[in-house]
């Protein structure tokens, strides 16, 4: 065998393999370069719809700059964003709270009094089941007009809140949360 024979057999496939990979690669890069600006124009458009529809007497919002966040005690909910309505008819925020599959990310909106105007949950890791029953907008209504919570476990609430049976992580998550988003409206100075 020569050395050109022996090229051929076993140095060419890896340079063609090379050239395959550099060229996906390129192509990958050029299709992200595209498509990343649209998705985030998109998840924006995505976020302000929401905002309006949990807070429908705001007519635009500005995000809240330079603000501490709040948590719940134990750390896993936590304020991610905070935006005031422009002609002051409230706050929505952003709330990141740990379920029973990981992430649940929520926004609750509140008017200028401090009462809960929506809660609505954007994303979530939880099986689709008895988990995410809590996200169904009329489990959810429950919080509609609230201006404080007396726990941050929704079991532990006094009977005045109905939770759903077996999925208490979950809904201790979204309870956390809104509890949270009360806590902040209180640290910006509302009721």
């Amino acid at each position: 065998m020569t050395k050109n024979d022996s090229f051929k057999e076993y140095g060419m496939p890896v340079v063609v393999l090379v050239a395959i990979c550099f060229v996906t690669t390129l192509l990958l890069a050029l299709t992200n370069s595209v498509s990343d600006p649209i998705i985030i124009r998109n998840q924006a458009i995505t976020a302000t719809e929401n905002r309006k529809e949990l807070l429908p007497e705001a007519d635009d919002f500005t995000q809240v700059e330079d603000v501490e966040y709040a948590t719940s005690t134990d750390g896993k909910a936590v304020v991610s964003e905070v935006y005031k309505a422009n002609n002051d008819a409230g706050y929505v925020m952003t709330v990141v709270t740990k379920s029973f599959g990981g992430d649940l990310t929520m926004m609750v909106g509140l008017d200028a009094s401090g009462a809960i105007t929506g809660v609505k949950v954007t994303d979530h890791a939880d099986t689709p089941g008895v988990g995410t029953k809590d996200q169904d907008p009329e489990y959810l209504a429950q919080y509609v007009s609230m201006t404080a919570l007396n726990a941050e476990d929704v079991k532990k609430e006094g009977g005045s809140f109905n939770f759903i049976t077996g999925a208490s992580v979950s809904g201790t998550a979204i309870h956390k949360g809104v509890y949270a988003a009360l806590a902040q409206f209180a640290q910006l100075g509302g009721a």
